[in-house]
């Protein structure tokens, strides 16, 4: 039989950890090394995985490590998901420390749902990391179960560090522009832009929220995905506008789908946000009318065109619409996840931009 983990148990593990990373105690060098290491691994997923096994050894060390389900005929493995799920997710939220990641079940996605074990995966994007992160969860798995606290100790300090510095970036917009906003976007969504996918979603809600009070993103490459667009706004709860996000050139064939998806999931508004190199001119507009509603779906083909649109329609005087998109970006920034690094970014990009 496979090992249950008590979620009670782990939860007073864990709020030991977290007490000990509060503390000037001395942790294992080792551990920092590694729990750093994770951090910067370009595979957001990684972090919430090295802590949730560090957390599953620390609370019964007869676990493997290595293991991503309870199968039954193994003996040492458990539910990775449901103890990052139910344990982890909560308390970085409540503690406020980072796990690179916003969402309920951040394993609950490619390629760590699809495998048993984490030796087994295969489809990553850097091969390197995922020889890295074997390697470590192999050590992780000769520690018991005082050394896996000690280690996720450290794992938690590395994590507040995070949370901390990202916090600290801040935006100047003092002589901003419209034309200098619309550079500082420019620059920052530039092509060759590391995480560049989740830069523009960032950027496609900042817009919205201009003009909209409510405004929902989704997480990229979500599994549950029940609804069209990247990014929605809401009236009273309702989606009113759903916004897809491209940063690769589309044709009018899949704005046609996209408008279709639209009507059938019975939104009557729809954006196709498209920034990519040779993109080709769009209609404006292509409307579905199959007589009981209307869905009308706008095209924008470059992030000059939708920011000078959501400058020009936002609901405050255009300083203060500067202000508050350059601001809004770096929250929506934060809210998708994006490296230090990214943040920081953005910050310069503004203020290398005032007064042009």
């Amino acid at each position: 039989m496979p090992i249950s983990i008590d979620y009670e148990a782990a939860q007073e593990v864990l709020l030991e950890a977290v007490t000990i990373a509060k503390s000037d105690t001395r942790l294992p060098v080792e551990w920092k090394s590694h729990a750093r290491a994770v951090f910067e691994l370009e595979a957001k997923t990684w972090t919430p995985a090295f802590a949730t096994l560090l957390l599953a050894k620390a609370t019964d060390d007869r676990i493997d490590t290595m293991s991503l389900k309870a199968e039954e005929g193994n003996a040492e493995a458990y539910s990775a998901r449901g103890l990052c799920h139910k344990v982890l997710v909560p308390a970085a939220v409540e503690h406020n420390f980072s796990i690179r990641n916003t969402g309920r079940e951040p394993l609950n996605n490619q390629p760590f749902f699809r495998y048993d074990r984490i030796d087994k995966i295969d489809r990553v994007r850097r091969p390197a990391d995922k020889e890295y992160f074997v390697a470590v969860v192999e050590q992780a798995n000769k520690l018991t179960g005082r050394l896996a606290l000690q280690a996720l100790a450290a794992f938690v300090r590395e994590a507040f560090s995070v949370t901390a510095a990202a916090q600290k970036v801040v935006v100047k917009t003092n002589g901003l522009t419209a034309h200098g906003v619309r550079i500082a976007v420019e620059d920052f969504l530039r092509i060759d832009a590391r995480d560049r996918p989740h830069r523009l979603q960032a950027f496609a809600a900042a817009c919205l929220d201009l003009l909209y009070e409510d405004v929902k993103t989704r997480r990229i490459n979500d599994p549950s995905r029940d609804l069209p667009g990247d990014v929605h706004a809401l009236l009273g709860g309702t989606v009113a506008v759903a916004m897809e996000v491209r940063g690769k050139a589309v044709t009018a064939s899949d704005l046609s789908t996209f408008a279709q998806a639209c009507e059938a999931a019975g939104l009557n508004r729809g954006v196709m946000f498209v920034d990519a190199p040779q993109q080709i001119r769009l209609e404006i507009h292509v409307g579905i009318n199959n007589h009981s509603r209307i869905t009308q779906v706008a095209a924008f083909t470059s992030a000059a065109r939708l920011l000078g649109d959501a400058l020009l329609w936002a609901n405050s005087p255009l300083e203060n619409a500067i202000d508050s998109f350059s601001k809004a970006f770096l929250v929506r920034l934060r809210e998708i996840e994006v490296t230090l690094p990214t943040l920081q970014e953005w910050s310069r990009a503004v203020a290398v931009a005032q007064g042009r």
